[in-house]
Parts: structure tokens; C-alpha cells; sequence
């Protein structure tokens, strides 16, 4: 009874945004694709083998298509907390047998973690057209037989099974801000965030500029670097330019391992003081949101 419940909660939100989110998650790489037979293509004088510039701007288009959606979703989250309550729909979702945890789980998985899975699928997705369309206009036609597609499917999988994995941290990891955003505007309504943004800025220079303490500055790098480190590249391998591999053999191999050893590295990063402590702050804000509803149907 209660996966069907949630189920309908998460068919819910999908419904009321569906078609927002498709086009937030289309407009980027369409644009591009409309764009590219225009426009010039500068590349630098050492151009990668075809094989490789298919990569890179698969692995672009991704990453941008996922960094919109996440930016689109979080300002829609912090004002969800009233909306059953504005549009009086409260009361015929509480006429269901369920409960406002649920209600509110269910909002925070579908904007945080399910609908950025897709983004990434849909990113890379596009980016296989975009790879193709920069491969014909740099090199030619020819060229796309050069390109080791089998090899690309490969390494492809093995980073989107990694990127999706790292989101689920990632939400986790940024928790903490979600929530202080969702409870301030579920009670202090349209002053909420102003007044998060308000507290820190003006909290964090006091405590820095006065006391020489950047504590606030401080748990937020954290916070960010820790989310950031979860979602990819958490050993710092691949920012450090250890993974060269000469040949695309190697490369599909190098790539897969790296993707497990990082997802474990990235999941041994969980077990510090920022990550738990930043749960138990999202736990109480979590708390705080469904006194407010329970307050307001």
C-alpha cells in the first residue's frame, strides 16, 4: 500500500512538471545542434582523434545539460513546501490514506535525484547528435568511420552508471541547504529565502571580518567540495591527469575501473562529520516542513 501511495505522489510531481523540465533539458543541446551548421568551429591546432572529440563533447553535453536542470530544480524546490497549501490541493491529497512525510519525500526525490538521472541520460543522449554533427564539420564525413563508437558505448555506461550514483550522494551532500530553504519559505513564506541568504552573508562576514572566523565560509566549502567530489571524480584522479590512456583499449578498461574504485571512493567520503552533521540539519528542517503543513491543512 505504501509503494503505491508513493508511487502516485511521485507520478504527481512528474505530471505537473514534466513538460517544463523536457524542455529545460532539451533547449541547451538543441540550440547547439540548430546553431552548429552557422557557426564556425574553433578548435586548437592539435586536433584530437575523432574517437576523443566524440567523447568530450558527449561528456559536455552532459555535464551541461545536468548543471541547467540541477540550477532550474532547486529554485523550484525551495517553494514547494506551501504549494499544497496555496492551491488548497491539501485537502483532497490528505483525503488519501498517506502522510505528509511522504507527500514531502516524494517532492524532494523526484526534483533532486529522478529527474536529474534523466538529465543525464538525456545530455548524453544529445550529445551523441552533437558529437556527430562537430566530428562531420571538423574532419568530414570519413571521419565517423574513425569514430570508435563500441568503445564510446562502453566508457559511456560506465560514467552515467557513475554519474548516477554520484547524484543520489550529491543530493545527500547538498541536503542540508535544500532543506534550511524549503522550511524557511514553508514558514516565513516569499521572506524566506531572503532571509537564509540574509543569515549567511551577514552571519559569515561578521564571524569573519570581526572574529577572524570563517566557519560559515568554511562548512559551505565543505558542503559544496564534498557534493561536488560524490557526483564525480571524488579520488581526483582525473583532475590530477593520471588517466591518459594511448590507445581506446586501454582507455575502456582504465575508464570502467576508475568509475568503480571513484563510485567506492565517493561513497567512503560519506563517513565524515560535514556529511552526517549536514543529515542532521536536513532531518530538522525536514521535521520543521511537515509542522507546517500539518499546522496549515
Amino acid at each position: 500500500m505504501f509503494s503505491t501511495r508513493f508511487k502516485t505522489l511521485l507520478q504527481r510531481e512528474w505530471m505537473q512538471h514534466h513538460f517544463g523540465w523536457l524542455v529545460v533539458m532539451l533547449a541547451f543541446p538543441l540550440i547547439i545542434l540548430i546553431a552548429m551548421p552557422f557557426g564556425p568551429l574553433h578548435l586548437d591546432d592539435h586536433v584530437p582523434p575523432p574517437t576523443m572529440l566524440a567523447a568530450a563533447v558527449i561528456g559536455i553535453s552532459t555535464i551541461a545539460v545536468f548543471g541547467i536542470t540541477f540550477l532550474v530544480t532547486s529554485f523550484q524546490l525551495s517553494g514547494l513546501a506551501r504549494r499544497d497549501t496555496q492551491d488548497r490541493t491539501i485537502e483532497f491529497w490528505m483525503s488519501l490514506p498517506g502522510s505528509h512525510s511522504e507527500s514531502i519525500l516524494a517532492t524532494l526525490l523526484m526534483h533532486t535525484v529522478f529527474v536529474l538521472v534523466l538529465a543525464l541520460g538525456i545530455g548524453a543522449a544529445m550529445g551523441v547528435l552533437l558529437s556527430i554533427g562537430v566530428v562531420i564539420k571538423a574532419m568530414g564525413f570519413g571521419a565517423l568511420m574513425d569514430v570508435s563508437w563500441w568503445a564510446l558505448l562502453v566508457a559511456g555506461a560506465a560514467g552515467l552508471a557513475r554519474m548516477a550514483f554520484g547524484t543520489l550522494l550529491f543530493t545527500l551532500w547538498l541536503a542540508p541547504l535544500f532543506m534550511v530553504l524549503m522550511a524557511a519559505n514553508a514558514w516565513l513564506k516569499r521572506w524566506g529565502t531572503p532571509a537564509v541568504i540574509a543569515a549567511v552573508v551577514i552571519g559569515g562576514n561578521v564571524l569573519d571580518k570581526l572574529y577572524g572566523n570563517p566557519i560559515v565560509w568554511n562548512l559551505l566549502h565543505a558542503q559544496f567540495d564534498g557534493a561536488g567530489r560524490a557526483l564525480m571524480d571524488a579520488s581526483n584522479q582525473m583532475r590530477g591527469g593520471s588517466i591518459a590512456p594511448e590507445s581506446m583499449p586501454q582507455f575502456i578498461s582504465q575508464f570502467a575501473g576508475w568509475a568503480l574504485n571513484d563510485a567506492g571512493a565517493a561513497l567512503a567520503q560519506t563517513a565524515s562529520l560535514h556529511f552526517v552533521g549536514g543529515l542532521v540539519i536536513a532531518a530538522a528542517c525536514f521535521g520543521l516542513v511537515i509542522l507546517y503543513r500539518r499546522q496549515n491543512h
